[in-house]
């Protein structure tokens, strides 16, 4: 695990620092959304507080509304909550919680939280955690699911490099990967579990449910479909529904909602300036069906195309259920969760991901994707198909470096009209490859523009 952890932490942090540092892709950030999380760790462990009201004005002189650009109208931008005279973040918390053991040092050291400083502390805290969530799935792989440890490999090779954690996840403190790493983390307690049995799991698999759902909301999915799996594996062992999982799993998420409770009434005040609670009924607004085919194969999004190795995740469902479901029972509740996840995610407005490299409003998946993998790279039919496979694994993670050398925004800038009118994220003329290619064209003098709205020297 540490090997793993060394490995993709040096990956995701290096290959940013040299990009970034060499003028390749001098993006600071990758969205306005992650502000609040880069200075929560200094309010926590300066401050005491979970107010950012000290760091309103550095905040909006930076990223300020874009209806109040001059800081004349007093309005608040998107990712700040205003109550009473202070400034709450409107996400939620947990990633910046876990972000604290990285900016510790720094802050105790009276670093203060300039951008520059707090550019490569982000930067190294969702490297660290991305990095984890990575050791994490191999030990899950080569402990429970696959019996070759090259495979187990070859699996945490596909979940850090060829899947969005790579050029996205990894390189900004989005909610995302901390929900992967949550799922990782109990399904490792669930298969801890599935062996040992003892309550003590339960309770423990409860107090990650409510840590990941806190971390964000759409996650009690994933948490409800694990919880399912331990309840379906108590009845086949007993032949019977053991009421006692459900008192343990809720006696575990106590602790989580008591921790809600208290910050939400002691900082938010009510529920209501929760950053989502005002979303809860009006973000509903996604044009299904076509949201749901956008988040599979948008030209700009999908997830198939932007890691066209998880075609195989359905080969391997269906190796798995054709061995018998009741054996493999798993893989269907594996499967289960990407189908529920991806289907409430198309009803909402931006399914696409708004301002981001890929498929981030599907990226909590990205697990589930690879463990569907598993039953493909244990069959005789892997070693059949084994290069065509590799192939599909290098695609992946070259569309990955790609992202990470070009994703810097401007194709949203160019092209983005929003939820009301989604043409363009399938044109393949306008597609975010097809811009890039065409921003590299500009670079070495054989266009004049990028785009017809481009201005000159824009696109570079």
């Amino acid at each position: 695990m540490k090997k793993v952890f060394f490995i993709v932490f040096t990956a995701y942090f290096g290959l940013w620092f040299i990009l970034f540092k060499l003028g390749v892709n001098s993006l600071p950030i990758q969205s306005e959304d992650t502000v609040p999380a880069m200075f929560l760790p200094y309010a926590i462990i300066e401050n005491r507080t979970l107010y950012l009201t000290d760091y309103y004005d550095q905040m909006i002189e930076r990223y300020p509304h874009p209806d109040d650009r001059s800081y004349e109208k007093g309005m608040t931008p998107f990712y700040l909550k205003k109550i009473g005279n202070e400034f709450a973040s409107a996400f939620t918390l947990i990633t910046p919680i876990l972000a604290l053991p990285v900016y510790l040092f720094p802050i105790l050291f009276n670093i203060p939280p300039t951008w520059d400083v707090l550019i490569v502390l982000s930067h190294l805290s969702s490297a660290v955690l991305m990095a984890l969530s990575a050791s994490l799935m191999f030990y899950l792989l080569n402990t429970f699911l696959v019996k070759d440890k090259k495979n187990a490999e070859l699996l945490t090779f596909i979940y850090a490099f060829g899947t969005v954690n790579f050029a996205m996840l990894s390189q900004s403190l989005w909610q995302h990967g901390i929900v992967e790493l949550l799922a990782i983390l109990q399904l490792i307690v669930l298969y801890k579990y599935f062996n040992f049995n003892g309550y003590k799991f339960v309770v423990l698999l409860g107090f990650l449910s409510g840590i990941t759902f806190l971390t964000r909301p759409t996650a009690i999915l994933i948490s409800g479909f694990i919880f399912l799996a331990l309840i379906i594996n108590a009845y086949i062992k007993t032949n019977k529904l053991n009421l006692k999982l459900f008192g343990y799993y809720f006696l575990g998420l106590l602790v989580p909602a008591l921790f809600f409770w208290w910050y939400n009434s002691t900082y938010y005040v009510d529920i209501s300036n929760q950053g989502y609670a005002s979303q809860l009924f009006e973000g509903w607004l996604g044009n299904f069906p076509e949201s749901f085919a956008g988040i599979w194969l948008s030209p700009s999004k999908g997830i198939l195309v932007f890691t066209p190795v998880f075609i195989f995740s359905f080969v391997g469902l269906y190796l798995a259920l054709k061995k018998g479901i009741k054996e493999n029972y798993i893989y269907l509740i594996f499967a289960l969760i990407v189908l529920a996840h991806t289907l409430v995610m198309s009803f909402w407005k931006h399914w696409y991901g708004g301002f981001s490299f890929g498929y981030r409003m599907s990226s909590e998946i990205v697990p589930f994707l690879v463990l569907l993998l598993v039953p493909f790279v244990q069959s005789a039919s892997f070693n059949k198909y084994k290069k065509v496979f590799v192939v599909f694994v290098v695609i992946s993670v070259l569309i990955e470096l790609y992202g990470t050398v070009f994703f810097d925004g401007i194709w949203h800038n160019a092209y983005d009209k929003g939820f009301t009118d989604t043409s363009w994220l399938w044109s393949l003329k306008d597609s975010e490859f097809a811009f890039n290619i065409r921003r590299l064209m500009v670079k070495f003098g054989m266009m004049d523009r990028a785009c017809s709205q481009c201005l000159p020297g824009y696109e570079t």
